[in-house]
């Protein structure tokens, strides 16, 4: 059995999505029973360990929600030694990675004129 813990920006984003995406709901929370009995997910979730050298989520665990069908990620991380998996933030590929400051290059092409 694995502990769970919810750092405090899971908490914020999980608010924020679950207002978004009501119906993601239970689908989260039969992951998170996975999570909590065996420690991993079944493939259907497409669990995948994030290996950007030099990334923020670099050693995390992702997987999404709805079968991809809504862009909803959730990140976490287990615990190397003990049975503990640290929640660690959820939301849209953009949000997590690329962060709601970025311009795609042709915004920047429009920022650059003189």
């Amino acid at each position: 059995m694995f502990e769970i813990k919810v750092e405090a920006q899971f908490k914020v984003d999980y608010k924020r999505t679950m207002r978004m995406h009501p119906q993601l709901k239970s689908e989260f929370k039969a992951a998170v029973a996975e999570l909590v009995a065996h420690g991993l997910l079944p493939a259907e979730y497409g669990a995948h360990e994030l290996s950007n050298p030099g990334g923020n989520y670099n050693g995390h665990i992702d997987f999404h929600l709805s079968d991809g069908l809504v862009d909803v990620v959730v990140l976490y991380l287990p615990h190397k030694t003990n049975p503990v998996i640290r929640l660690v933030r959820m939301g849209t590929h953009q949000e997590l990675f690329q962060g709601p400051l970025t311009r795609s290059p042709i915004s920047k092409l429009r920022w650059n004129r003189d």
